[in-house]
């Protein structure tokens, strides 16, 4: 861990502070309305054998399900506070069909987008198409409009997620030129994911291939504040603790990525514009440690043991707002150069937010030759992560 102190600590004098992350457009809406089970259900019944599959064209179906829709709906109420979405699927006869039918209320007239997506398949469940439909409750009946994302979904969408991740692979590429998405309907907003082959099933996880928008009344526009959940117990992504590092000099760079490689210091860091990002500190040709400095990627939920207050937590992020300070953990540390640094425990490495120490409500001078404890620190209101650690001992 000494090794560590000193190397992360000479990489800072390297290395600016971190810019803050992009803000969503304010037009987009910051809550959604209301849905009863009743409104859904009346939207579902309109639609017939020229917009949905044989399975679930007909009326008698439809009310043949209609209590399971109900039960699903409550559910999610119960667990969320809000549903704007039905859903409803079945196995037979080795195959699996379903849907996915969310709403969400235009401002200008009332009126309702409907995303409606049908899915099914053998072995792998695909989706068979997704639609766009105006819905007039007035009138009872619905057109079908292009989809409303602005600005759609893109191959270069996801190419820095491929950079970082070390997921520069054929069938990712191919998944990209073919479009082929996957659509999490949410209140508010839906996340458009990259379908992930089998193949590389394990790099879109730790990658979060996505693209998240908002419904702000009109449309879904995208979300710039997106957070990327690719800090995990693991590693950075598919930039693996204990594993080589990928090869970080990239044969095209759209997005405009700067890669340096100190022979020195057995150290690769990364910068996009004047943006320093990632350093990735090499032990006998295997990553070590994975400091991030990207504001744009946060912890992902499953792999941080603290649940976090109220965001995961980022780069930029109040640390009152997502990390829970108190007991035996996490411990809390300045270091000789005034980094302070609250360690804690993943599943199988360790993990710090770091922060400088004028981020202390009182002041402390470091050691000049070990690092200290703090009993009780406070920080101040405003206090924020400046950088994310992750490590193995």
């Amino acid at each position: 861990m000494k090794r560590l102190i000193l190397l992360i600590s000479a990489c800072a004098l390297l290395l600016a502070g971190c810019k803050g992350g992009g803000k969503v457009e304010s037009n987009v809406a910051d809550g959604s309305d209301d849905f009863t089970f009743e409104e859904l259900f009346t939207i579902f019944s309109c639609f017939g054998e020229n917009v949905m599959s044989d399975v679930f064209a007909a009326p008698g179906v439809k009310d043949e399900i209609k209590n399971a829709l109900k039960d699903s709906y409550e559910a999610t109420v119960e667990f969320t506070g809000e549903c704007n979405v039905l859903s409803y699927s079945f196995y037979e006869e080795g195959s699996t069909n379903g849907f996915i039918m969310a709403c969400y209320r235009y401002k200008a007239d009332n009126h309702v987008l409907v995303m409606l997506e049908e899915e099914g398949g053998c072995d792998v469940v695909s989706i068979k198409y997704l639609r766009a439909y105006d819905y007039d409750p007035a009138q009872g009946n619905a057109h079908e409009i292009d989809l409303p994302f602005e600005p759609k979904p893109e191959q270069d969408d996801f190419e820095d997620m491929i950079r970082l991740a070390g997921a520069d692979v054929p069938s990712l590429r191919q998944a990209m030129r073919k479009g082929s998405y996957l659509y999490e309907f949410r209140s508010g907003g839906v996340k458009v994911q990259l379908n992930d082959p089998q193949d590389f099933n394990e790099q879109a996880f730790h990658g979060d291939l996505v693209v998240d928008y908002l419904w702000n009344g009109s449309a879904f526009v995208r979300n710039e504040d997106y957070k990327y959940a690719c800090i995990h117990a693991g590693g950075f992504a598919n930039i693996l603790l204990g594993q080589p590092a990928p090869d970080f000099y990239f044969d095209y760079d759209p997005i405009g990525y700067g890669v340096n490689y100190l022979q020195g210091g057995d150290l690769w860091m990364i910068n996009l514009g004047e943006e320093d990002g990632l350093e990735i500190q090499l032990e006998d040709g295997k990553v070590y440690s994975i400091e991030v400095r990207f504001p744009k990627y946060c912890v992902a939920s499953y792999a941080y043991e603290h649940e976090p207050g109220q965001v995961q937590a980022y780069v930029g992020c109040r640390i009152q707002d997502c990390l829970t300070l108190g007991g035996e953990m996490p411990k809390v540390w300045l270091l000789m150069d005034g980094t302070v640094q609250i360690e804690d425990a993943m599943w199988n490495s360790k993990i710090a937010f770091r922060t400088s120490r004028e981020s202390l409500a009182e002041p402390v001078e470091p050691a000049f030759n070990d690092r200290i404890l703090l009993e009780n620190p406070q920080f101040k209101p405003d206090a924020r992560i400046e950088s994310i650690l992750i490590w193995q001992e």
